[in-house]
């Protein structure tokens, strides 16, 4: 189920199959109400003998002739060639023996109806082309489809409008009132002459529907059940996706629904009136249109529908409505207003009475009428006295503003004149004095502590230098000594390692004091990066080889260079291929790529430690941190906190970063 709910493919289909159901629905019902309007019309089993043709097609172009007659009676202009009714304009087509007039501009409604009308002269007026009208009125009469008057006789094979249709029909009075006129009429109508697409398209309809007997209402039943199905499969699966729990909206989802409604409505509208325009002139073009505008008309109501029902199920519907935006927008208004006013009533009430006083007063000099032009005076006046108290207050506020600047910046002994303050920014300006004094005081003792800090462990340290150089020297000694046994011999070897651990250890303890107070006086010159790696990776080539470690070095082919000191800079990157060398798992690979970022150089180095990285990067960096737990390696743990503080004084920046076993660092500076 929930596969057949995800199914895109599914989907698709059901949106494809729904404009075609809709359309055989709206057939079906079309065929419901022909067949309601035209049983009789459909018994006769011929459309040219139906009502909808007699009456809709055959006699108005009747009714144009007998219109055609009327003119010809109250008399007609002629002028050299051409004869003029009020109806339509013929041209002289046969003087002799008699007067033909032939009409260029009335070919009836619909192609194929033909008429000669002929009057008390014998003059011929008609629509028709031929060499012999005698002959082209017998075979008129003889046509399948007539209608001609003689003598006041009517004869045609249409029952509706014969002498016994017009005395039951009080609606073709034209026609009664032609029957005994003095003219005589002969019409017809030739269906192969009719070649208009709506023509074609009446015929079309009449015959489907008189030959299809049930089939439109059957598959209108069926449509119905099965765009009944697809309907709830829809409801059901719109919004849902793979892999997703909730259901998903996209930014179209999101947007404001009023506004999708009324964009909606004005394509409907737009499109549908299109379409109507379009089958009430049907052409093959027109045809075309109105399929795209259907077309368009079923995509929109579509997205709209879809959009709905995904809203309502994500329980979004009323939050992705424009007025609950609005209203929404209204509330935080109103909140913020409240706070403003809120925050301090002592001074928003001050304010308030301020800003009402100052109303009032600009009202009644605006509105006074007594020396109008003392109180525009006074008006300016009073408005530019206003504008300055504004403009003092900011610029008061401006100042604070400045000053916790400079607070932030670092600056000491930074104190606000608090002499011509307003009451309220005058206590703020006190508390930030009192702030800046308390910070001063705290960077003070905080140096303090430092410097003696670092003064103790660089006492500490040479006094412990003194005598140690005296035990390493002693050792040395002692070395060329012959020893009595082994086991004197191991003692001093132990004795050995243990005295120059202590002797780095001081001194790295010395140098990270130095770096992290920066009390180290850096000569800062253009270095070549590619140069210094390539020169380290050298010096360090027996130690990784010793470990079985594969350097790769992957390097631009570009000239690569940064500001920095390099005594100092080679210390950091040897610390770090020191760590390498100590830590990373022997047989593996270790990288060191250089890497140009825009103005930026970052060197990483990456490789696999030997031992579990159970730390956090944050506490590696900290001071005799290692990354396994045994204190019983050699280094003093001082390597990486020395290395960041280095790096930083150069303006660099030094990061670890831990994942897994892999451990990486990354030292960026400047391209120069």
């Amino acid at each position: 189920m929930e596969k057949l709910r995800n199914s895109d493919t599914l989907k698709i289909i059901s949106y494809i199959l729904i404009p075609f159901l809709a359309l055989a629905i709206i057939l079906g019902v079309i065929y419901i109400e022909y067949n309601s309007y035209n049983k009789e019309d459909l018994s006769r089993g011929d459309y040219y003998k139906t009502n909808s043709f007699v009456y809709n097609e055959y006699y108005p172009n009747l009714q144009r002739v007998f219109r055609i007659c009327s003119s010809i009676d109250e008399g007609l202009r002629e002028q050299g060639e051409y004869y003029n009714s009020f109806v339509d304009n013929y041209i002289l087509v046969q003087e002799t023996p008699t007067k033909i007039y032939y009409s260029q501009t009335y070919r009836g409604y619909y192609i194929g109806f033909n008429y000669i009308i002929i009057d008390e002269n014998g003059t011929i007026f008609t629509n028709i082309q031929t060499e012999n009208y005698n002959s082209k009125i017998e075979e008129m009469k003889n046509s399948e489809y007539y209608w001609y008057k003689e003598n006041s006789n009517i004869s045609t094979n249409f029952e509706q409008i014969n002498d016994k249709g017009l005395a039951y029909n009080y609606g073709i009075e034209n026609l009664k009132d032609t029957k005994n006129s003095k003219f005589s009429i002969y019409t017809s109508f030739n269906k192969e002459q009719s070649a208009t697409l709506e023509y074609k398209i009446n015929v079309a309809t009449y015959n489907f529907i008189a030959n299809v007997g049930s089939m439109p209402i059957y598959a209108m039943s069926y449509s119905i059940l099965i765009l009944f199905i697809i309907g709830i499969y829809l409801i059901w699966s719109i919004g849902h996706k793979n892999n997703k729990e909730e259901i998903y909206l996209n930014n179209f989802d999101k947007f404001s629904y009023e506004i999708i409604c009324i964009t909606g409505i004005i394509i409907l509208a737009t499109f549908s009136l299109i379409g109507r325009e379009c089958l009430a002139n049907a052409n093959i073009y027109t045809l075309v249109i109105s399929l795209i505008a259907y077309l368009i008309c079923y995509i929109t109501c579509a997205s709209i529908g879809i959009t709905t029902i995904k809203r309502i199920k994500a329980r979004k519907f009323i939050k992705t409505t424009l007025i609950y935006k609005i209203l929404k927008w209204i509330k935080q208004k109103i909140e913020e207003i409240s706070n403003l006013i809120l925050w301090n009533k002592e001074i928003t009430t001050k304010l308030i009475i301020y800003y009402i006083a100052f109303i009032i007063i600009s009202l009644i000099l605006i509105i006074s009428t007594a020396a109008i032009w003392f109180c525009i005076i006074l008006l300016l006046i009073f408005w530019g006295l206003a504008l300055y108290a504004i403009l003092n207050y900011t610029k008061q506020l401006n100042d604070i503003k400045q000053v916790l600047k400079n607070i932030y910046e670092g600056k000491e002994n930074i104190k606000i004149d608090t002499t011509n303050l307003e009451k309220n920014l005058k206590e703020m300006a006190e508390y930030i004095n009192s702030l800046s004094t308390g910070l001063t005081k705290a960077v003070e003792e905080s140096l303090k502590s430092e410097r003696m800090k670092t003064e103790l462990i660089t006492n500490v340290s040479h006094d412990i230098k003194t005598p140690l150089t005296s035990i390493i020297n002693y050792v040395d000694l002692l070395k060329k000594e012959e020893m009595p046994n082994e086991k004197a011999k191991e003692y001093l070897e132990i004795l050995d390692k243990k005295s120059q651990r202590l002797k780095r250890l001081t001194e790295d303890l010395v140098e990270a004091s130095k770096a992290s107070s920066g009390n180290i006086k850096l000569n800062m010159e253009n270095i070549n990066v590619k140069e210094l790696i390539k020169q380290i990776s050298g010096e360090f080539e027996d130690k990784l080889n010793e470990k079985k470690l594969e350097l790769i070095l992957n390097m631009p082919n570009e000239e690569v260079k940064i500001k920095a000191d390099s005594r100092y800079l080679y210390r950091v990157i040897e610390n770090m291929y020191s760590n390498i060398s100590k830590y990373a798992l022997e047989g593996s690979r270790v990288y060191v790529d250089i890497i140009i970022n825009g103005n930026k150089v970052e060197m990483q180095l990456k490789n696999i430690s030997k031992a579990k990285l159970n730390i956090s990067s944050e506490e590696l960096m900290q001071r005799f941190v290692r990354g396994e737990a045994s204190r019983n390696t050699e280094g003093s743990g001082l390597g990486l906190s020395i290395a960041e503080s280095l790096t930083t004084l150069q303006k660099g920046k030094f990061n670890i970063y831990l994942d897994g076993d892999l451990f990486k660092v990354t030292i960026e500076f400047e391209r120069i």
